[in-house]
């Protein structure tokens, strides 16, 4: 992905930090509200299966 270095006077320059303080911050709340949402059903389902099998082999390794 290309990221232009030049400002519309075609001068280089940075982002100012106002504008990155808020690109982090609207990074952070996407984030959280994507880490809060609950796992579809066939997700946990896959994962408490793993898990089963895990703790099989691990009991069967003794």
């Amino acid at each position: 992905m290309a990221m232009m270095s030049s400002n519309q006077n075609g001068k280089s320059g940075s982002i100012p930090p106002s504008v990155s303080q808020q690109i982090d911050e609207n990074l952070k709340r996407l984030y959280s509200e994507a880490a809060a949402e609950d796992l579809p059903s066939n997700l946990t389902e896959l994962l408490d299966a793993l898990r089963q099998q895990d703790t099989q082999s691990k009991s069967g390794d003794e």
